[in-house]
């Protein structure tokens, strides 16, 4: 993507233009706002509902072990009236879920002579403004890695995508292959082959569905991508109704509104998050999806380190964490794709929601 960086004064209003403007531009100091506009990232309220319950994580191999049963203990008969039953018998039901923490990370450069130049006179402290485009980094970072298939590299986030494949295109999860029935998700392409999803009677067939394949549970949410969704709410404003007392009258500051900004179906809320694929949806609940964050290093930066002794007057220090999301009943949610009636066309927009 071509930047264009403006390097004089812009003429045109109360600036002249040509060398009686350059010249001016010359001897007068800029007006700068002293505040940093961020062009570039998008909200990630998944992400932060995630981390705003996150579970604590130790050391140990296998820092996040869940025990899972994948059948019964247990065996039921019908009596005579003798009362006879059969001996129970030992049964192996217990098969553990292994997660390892994975660690995120972005380094950060400084270049010693910097704080020179910006001793005094500064505006905006550049070191500051790298500091908190690291925290956004991150974090942008691990809110698209929920959503995508990390199969193919050990060390990325364990995906909603991975915990609700039903072995089509996740061959294990924690560990347990996704062959054995118990640890499969609910995955449905082609919408599930239910009509129209993004509509309030198949949103509703959908959540039916989901909550009869977790085995009557059912989900606390959904995500959406916003495209989708604005299809969803739009099928909600086509009903909406206003009702106007005949003795009201409607002052200057009385505003009528349309639309929502929340969706509930059955009781379930269903909300857009701009990482979410377009044409896809996940359903989820959240008894059994959590985020594990290590107690030793959830968001924390290095400090820095000279690189004096690699012949550089520079320091460099890392802000990381280690975290991992684990879903401890993979059939409680559910992954659908295929959904066709986008509110908008997909096309480039500007760098924040691509």
């Amino acid at each position: 993507m071509s930047q264009t960086f403006f390097t004089s004064g812009v003429s045109g209003g109360l600036m002249p233009g040509g060398a009686l403007g350059q010249q001016l531009t010359n001897i007068t100091n800029r007006a700068v706002i002293p505040s940093l506009f961020v062009q570039i990232y998008q909200s990630h309220p998944l992400l932060s509902l995630l981390l705003s319950n996150a579970q604590s994580a130790r050391g140990g191999a296998s820092q996040i072990t869940v025990p899972t049963q994948g059948s019964s203990f247990t065996t039921f008969n019908w009596g005579s009236f003798a009362g006879d039953f059969p001996m129970p018998e030992d049964q192996a039901a217990i098969n553990d879920a292994s997660f390892n923490l994975k660690i995120g990370m972005v380094p950060i450069g400084f270049f010693n002579l910097e704080a020179i130049v910006q001793s005094s006179d500064v505006i905006i402290p550049k070191l500051r403004a790298v500091t908190a485009d690291a925290a956004v980094v991150i974090k942008q970072a691990i809110a698209q890695s929920l959503f995508t298939n990390n199969t193919a590299n050990l060390n990325a986030l364990d995906s909603l995508y991975m915990a609700y494949d039903n072995g089509t295109n996740v061959a294990s999860y924690g560990g347990i292959s996704k062959s054995n029935s118990f640890w499969q998700g609910q995955y449905y392409p082609n919408q599930g082959g239910i009509s129209n999803i993004a509509s309030r009677v198949g949103m509703a067939t959908m959540l039916t569905r989901v909550q009869t394949g977790a085995g009557g549970e059912d989900a606390d949410f959904a995500v959406m991508n916003p495209a989708d969704w604005s299809t969803l709410m739009a099928d909600f404003m086509g009903f909406e109704q206003y009702q106007t007392n005949p003795r009201s009258r409607y002052g200057k500051g009385d505003v009528v509104n349309s639309g929502f900004r929340a969706i509930q179906v059955l009781n379930t809320p269903i909300f857009p998050d701009p990482w979410c694929p377009r044409g896809e949806m996940y359903i989820i609940n959240s008894r059994y999806l959590a985020m594990y964050m290590s107690e030793a290093a959830p968001f924390i930066f290095t400090g820095f380190e000279s690189m004096i002794p690699l012949g550089q007057l520079a320091s460099i220090g890392v802000l990381l964490t280690a975290l991992d999301l684990v879903c401890s009943k993979p059939s409680s949610g559910a992954h659908i794709t295929g959904l066709a009636a986008p509110a908008w066309p997909n096309v480039q927009g500007p760098p924040a929601v691509l």
